[in-house]
């Protein structure tokens, strides 16, 4: 069952110095000028420092971030290690999904609005990022079993149709999955906080808890290269890409909640919960192969998406290592970045299962870390970035939020940071090599 609250996250994300609204109230500085809703224009580019929505029918505005640096977890949600790990952490003010799909394949992932990047040379788990070439997966033996199930409860017809790459009519009446969109209900959370209540032994849920991890985030949503005269797929994209809600709804009734993100290359599984008195549907089984169909159904319209992202696999942890289930997958080597098929990375990680690289590429390198001790290579990107970086931090550039008056936004460059701050200089730097220089030059960086 998908029942990880949270993979790799903080134990309560840094506080942040300002809020959205006070960076939308005004933005100036430095010959910029400030237009509606506190958008920075420099040099004719727009740059949206507030959080407020974008039509769907526009290309988003640049993404926005708060940089926070290295934090410390507290305990891990796996080996419950006591200060096992840290990560690189930031608020999303705004994300679009394009970004956010380039940083899932460099290893980030987000919860809600925060995005995180484990640091895997110093972590008592290793958190490999893994994914399902879902144009060619088919059901395993265990999914045979929860599929017989399912036909045994609903009816052949009806499960065939919602994993079929083109669903067809069936009685609904019994069985009805629903794309909604990602926002709030009474409804969803009932079925939230009794999940919680019951599977997971927590009865300090609360309404804002709950939207805040599962019904807020940054994505915004966007209708560009989504065909817009294909009737089906107004009904798997309603919104364009971005955050969606797969309820599923038994007899009538909401039994079952996917959350994922619908990406320019893939569909990105968030979190599941449902309601326990369908414990014995095995529905964290089916919706993983349902959202494996939605796959297809969407790559007929839009070829680039190809691949199911169940978030990550962690060696020696059940609860991680079952998303290995759904073939052909492949891991993501965290130093060169590239997919590797997972038949070629097992072997490696029970040789080494402190961390290692599967990329033959890097063979002659060995970056390979046992359990107890640090490897620095592991993670370059936050030890050594100017090396990462090739130490050209030319045209690199961050955005210091002033206080005072009003909130303004001062652009200063990465080379010019340790006058200002030598913690800032490095936490900008971790940011541009952990990203990528194209990405993060994309975006902006607030400090």
């Amino acid at each position: 069952m998908r029942v990880s609250v949270l993979e790799a996250m903080p134990a309560s994300p840094p506080p942040s110095s300002h809020t959205e609204s006070q960076l939308g109230e005004t933005c100036t500085d430095t010959g910029g000028r400030v237009t509606g809703n506190g958008v920075y224009r420099d040099g004719g580019q727009a740059i949206a420092a507030s959080g407020a929505s974008v039509g769907a029918d526009m290309q988003p505005v640049r993404s926005v971030v708060k940089l926070h640096g290295m934090q410390r977890r507290s305990t891990c949600g796996y080996c419950k290690t006591v200060d096992g790990s840290a990560c690189y952490a930031m608020d999303a003010m705004r994300l679009s999904c394009q970004n956010y799909q380039d940083m899932i394949d460099r290893g980030w992932r987000r919860s809600g609005r925060l995005l995180y990047l484990t640091d895997h040379s110093d972590s008592c788990c290793c958190y490999y990022p893994i994914r399902t070439l879902a144009l060619e997966s088919k059901p395993g033996s265990s999914d045979k079993r929860v599929l017989r199930r399912w036909k045994r409860r609903f009816g052949a017809a009806c499960i065939d149709s919602l994993l079929s790459d083109t669903a067809g009519a069936f009685d609904e009446r019994q069985l009805r999955i629903v794309i909604d969109s990602a926002e709030y209900s009474d409804e969803k959370y009932r079925v939230f906080e009794k999940y919680q209540r019951v599977v997971h032994d927590e009865d300090d849920t609360t309404q804002q808890g709950f939207f805040e991890f599962l019904c807020t985030g940054p994505l915004v949503h966007c209708r560009q290269d989504v065909p817009q005269d294909v009737e089906h797929l107004r009904e798997l994209l309603p919104r364009g890409f971005g955050p969606y809600h797969m309820c599923y709804y038994i007899d009538g009734t909401l039994a079952a909640v996917g959350v994922i993100d619908i990406l320019p290359r893939c569909v990105s599984s968030v979190y599941l919960f449902y309601d326990p008195d369908y414990s014995d549907l095995s529905l964290g089984s089916f919706s993983a192969m349902r959202e494996i169909s939605l796959v297809r159904q969407l790559h007929l319209h839009i070829p680039s998406i190809k691949h199911y992202y169940p978030g990550y696999y962690i060696p020696g942890c059940s609860k991680m290592t079952y998303k290995s289930r759904w073939r052909p997958a492949e891991l993501l080597d965290l130093v060169s970045f590239k997919w590797v098929p997972i038949g070629r990375c097992l072997q490696r990680i029970a040789d080494y299962p402190g961390f290692c690289t599967f990329d033959p590429d890097l063979d002659a390198r060995n970056i390979v870390r046992k359990q107890g001790e640090t490897m620095k290579d592991a993670a370059l990107a936050l030890y050594s970035p100017k090396q990462v970086l090739d130490n050209d931090t030319d045209g690199l550039v961050v955005w210091l939020v002033m206080n005072g008056g009003g909130r303004r936004l001062r652009p200063l460059l990465v080379s010019d940071l340790a006058a200002v701050s030598t913690m800032y200089e490095n936490m900008a730097l971790q940011a541009y090599a952990a990203m990528g220089r194209d990405l993060a030059k994309s975006m902006v960086l607030l400090l």
